[in-house]
């Protein structure tokens, strides 16, 4: 029988970018505070308090700054993976708090 090698698979010592993961998990977290706050707009009849217009604002702030640690960790030597998906998450989702505040004036 063949002998399995130790270290199969050398890709020249790069890893996962921290600051991409970062992104990914800021932008989801921005997400998870939108549907959040319609869940409870939805819930008290549309009638939400001015704590969760800032909490959307503040959300908003979160989104832009997962789309600049985004764009910045795409300059790091590793896998794009993560870059790339915080990058494209963050700017969808900084669109689509824009879209909320654009509406609403």
């Amino acid at each position: 029988m063949r002998q399995k090698k130790k270290n199969g698979f050398k890709f020249a010592g790069k890893k996962h970018s921290r600051r991409g993961k970062i992104s990914l998990l800021l932008a989801l977290a921005s997400v998870l505070a939108g549907v959040g706050m319609v869940a409870f707009s939805i819930q008290n009849d549309g009638n939400a308090s001015v704590y969760v217009g800032s909490a959307g604002l503040f959300a908003l702030f979160i989104s832009l700054a997962s789309l600049v640690i985004g764009l910045s960790s795409l300059k790091e030597e590793s896998y794009k993976l993560f870059p790339v998906l915080g990058s494209v998450c963050s700017a969808l989702t900084l669109a689509g708090w824009v879209a909320v505040y654009m509406l609403g004036f």
